[in-house]
């Protein structure tokens, strides 16, 4: 059953509480933003509709909404994995998904191995090895030291948005091949597998 909606300032329903209700949410629209991006965009987001208060005027920390947010973005996909997805947009920016849309997605997204920089293929040829965090994946991928963060960062994204690997909320996060955690959608999106 959804939560009660109650009405932030400026006259917005906000009335996710629960892994439930956000899971309504994202199968209502599809596809939302976590975090609102302050009008640059049209898509909605998980923040805009997510009820608890904002942080204070010289609260320490991000406040209870932003942890909400956080932890339902984590808990969205590790609850329904079979219909929930969180991955990026091309843009970078992050996003759940119904899993109906990703097909979609993946068929617009989807980038071939031979299409991806030197440092994205080496990424993925570690974790083709076998599921992996972030701190293992950047030792044995050789992005280890500060000199390196953006780049790994920016390898990272571009498997991502390319739909090559996908993020599993285990305890640490972990990454694994894409079709290894969506098997179906490739296929759905009549795709072969290219990894």
């Amino acid at each position: 059953m959804p939560s009660t909606p109650s009405t932030d300032g400026a006259g917005v329903d906000r009335w996710v509480r629960t892994v439930e209700d956000a899971r309504g949410f994202v199968r209502g629209v599809g596809l939302c933003l976590i975090f609102n991006e302050n009008g640059r965009g049209r898509l909605p987001s998980l923040w805009d509709v997510v009820d608890a208060p904002d942080r204070r005027p010289g609260e320490r920390g991000f406040g209870e909404r932003v942890s909400l947010v956080w932890r339902l973005k984590n808990e969205l996909p590790m609850t329904y994995p079979d219909e929930v997805f969180y991955g990026k947009l091309p843009s970078g920016r992050a996003m759940l998904c119904t899993v109906d849309r990703l097909v979609e997605l993946y068929r617009r997204q989807h980038v071939p191995v031979d299409a991806l920089s030197r440092e994205a293929q080496r990424l993925l040829r570690v974790i083709a090895a076998r599921p992996i965090t972030n701190r293992e994946l950047r030792a044995e991928a050789g992005f280890e030291g500060s000199s390196s963060t953006a780049r790994f960062t920016r390898a990272l994204q571009e498997l991502q948005v390319g739909l090559q690997i996908a993020r599993v909320d285990v305890d640490p996060d972990t990454w694994f091949l894409f079709e290894s955690a969506y098997p179906r959608v490739a296929s759905r999106a009549g795709a072969t597998s290219l990894a």
